[in-house]
């Protein structure tokens, strides 16, 4: 094994005498370039969300222990069905790989747990291992999103960017120039800083007069409202004072009113019992009733004299006219049928004078034989 190259071969009986193999250039490139991604360009390697659980790797360089990585052009995996009670995290990672003389990109798949983690980096003489990013399943998905990407090329604990050891750049000089401008800038910001602190105290100093005025103003508006109620409630409630006596002493008239008036009618049919009490006897409910039979007994007298009237009255008359027939038939007087009905009216007034309607019955009869006579003569 070579310790120093590159130097040429030179060939001695059909022979080289010295042969460089690959381990002798990449301890030669680890020396002077670091593992890790390069930065050119900027989405190098970069993992991406595709379809569904479909993932995608863009084209770009990597170096690690002195061998470089190419991936020509844009390199889809597919991840493992997402668990369906608990998350876990694949972590893709470029890998080289001594044993098969390799370099290529692969999935560290996740163990399921209700706080997962990634997968460590395998990093040996045999394994070294670049993680390019961690996604997040969770678990039932269907598909990965952008969001639950973490991007790990920046980060020099698991990959980092590709850098050199020439310095190209006095860093000596760029920092002092970092420095002067650093403290130049951080003068001009504190000044700014002052005077804006100055304004805003001096604001803030406004602002307090201006509300312990409104504080003032309204504590005073307070004070005046309070004793404006106060004043008010007193006359209200003096006023339902007032109305309370007024209700007390018409109620003690009314009541004063209705005891009188009690006292005086019961002083009334006290009165008007003794009086009706001499006359009605020992037996009051007694004498009533003997005085409802006296009574009941003259209506009952009443009504058969009218009834027994009646019919005397209409004997009478059924006589007149029977009378009055044998005269127009036997004496042979030709006399108007209303004369014979104003004798029979006169005979009826006279028959019943102790009777109701006496004298208009006996006008009715003359004015029956009055008609009679003027209707013989003319």
């Amino acid at each position: 094994m070579a310790n120093s190259l590159p130097f040429d071969a030179v060939r001695v009986d059909n022979e080289y005498d010295r042969v460089y193999k690959a381990e002798d250039w990449a301890w030669y490139f680890a020396t002077f370039i670091a593992n890790g991604v390069f930065p050119k360009p900027s989405d190098g390697l970069q993992v991406i969300a595709y379809s569904g659980m479909e993932i995608r790797i863009n084209a770009g360089y990597a170096f690690i222990n002195g061998y470089a990585f190419r991936n020509p052009a844009t390199y889809s995996l597919t991840l493992d069905t997402a668990e369906g009670a608990q998350n876990r995290i694949d972590r893709v990672v470029v890998r080289w790989d001594l044993s098969l003389r390799d370099m290529y990109i692969a999935i560290l798949k996740g163990s399921p747990s209700a706080k997962p983690v990634p997968t460590a980096v395998t990093r040996n003489t045999e394994i070294w291992e670049l993680a390019l990013a961690d996604i997040y399943v969770g678990k039932g998905v269907t598909r990965i999103q952008t969001q639950n990407i973490t991007d790990q090329r920046f980060n020099s604990a698991v990959c980092g960017i590709v850098t050199g050891t020439v310095e190209e750049i006095d860093a000596s000089v760029l920092t002092k120039q970092f420095t002067d401008f650093f403290n130049s800038y951080s003068a001009a910001v504190l000044d700014e800083f002052s005077v804006y602190k100055q304004k805003i105290e001096t604001y803030l100093a406004q602002l307090a007069g201006v509300y312990n005025d409104y504080v003032a103003q309204t504590e005073d508006l307070f004070t005046q409202y309070e004793n404006k109620f106060n004043n008010r409630y007193s006359v209200f409630e003096n006023t339902l004072d007032g109305w309370e006596r007024q209700l007390l002493d018409a109620y003690t008239g009314f009541v004063a009113n209705i005891q009188l008036f009690q006292t005086e009618a019961e002083s009334d049919f006290n009165a008007w019992f003794e009086a009706i009490k001499g006359k009605l006897g020992e037996d009051a409910a007694g004498q009533i009733q003997l005085e409802i039979d006296e009574i009941t007994t003259a209506v009952q007298e009443l009504t058969r004299a009218t009834a027994a009237g009646t019919a005397e009255t209409k004997a009478a008359l059924e006589e007149l006219d029977n009378r009055v027939k044998r005269i127009e038939s036997g004496w042979g007087i030709d006399l108007k049928h209303d004369a014979v009905l104003g004798l029979c009216y006169m005979g009826a007034a006279y028959m019943s004078q102790h009777y109701e309607r006496t004298e208009e019955t006996a006008v009715i009869g003359a004015t029956y034989i009055g008609s009679s006579y003027l209707a013989n003569t003319y």
